[in-house]
């Protein structure tokens, strides 16, 4: 079984989950509890800071992909952060960098909400 650790802060108007690990189907559920939790208390501005994440699954790149519509429906956005090219691949090869915001950085993903 592999380790997700997740980490979240809020940082000026956003919440930032902060991964670390390997992001599989084996733990996927801790991911998408805690963007759940996040939704539920109506927190809207989402940045997710992948700077230690190790390997990301298509499992928790779902949970981004069920997110991101009822996210924007409530006037917020999940901002994505700090993808190493390993992961940056697997969104670029499924056409995903138009559909999110992905920035080098945790204050470039900050100041997106401000853009």
């Amino acid at each position: 079984m592999t380790k997700l650790e997740i980490t979240s802060e809020s940082l000026k108007d956003a919440w930032v989950l902060h991964l670390k690990g390997a992001l599989d189907a084996y733990n996927h559920v801790v991911f998408r509890e805690a963007v759940d939790s996040h939704v539920k208390k109506g927190r809207h501005k989402l940045v997710v800071d992948f700077s230690d994440l190790t390997y990301l699954g298509s499992s928790g790149l779902e949970v981004i992909l069920a997110h991101i519509q009822p996210v924007r429906n409530a006037g917020g956005d999940i901002v994505l952060c700090g993808m190493s090219p390993k992961i940056y691949k697997v969104f670029d090869l499924l056409g995903l960098p138009s559909f999110f915001t992905i920035v080098p950085t945790l204050d470039e993903a900050l100041a997106a909400f401000h853009g």
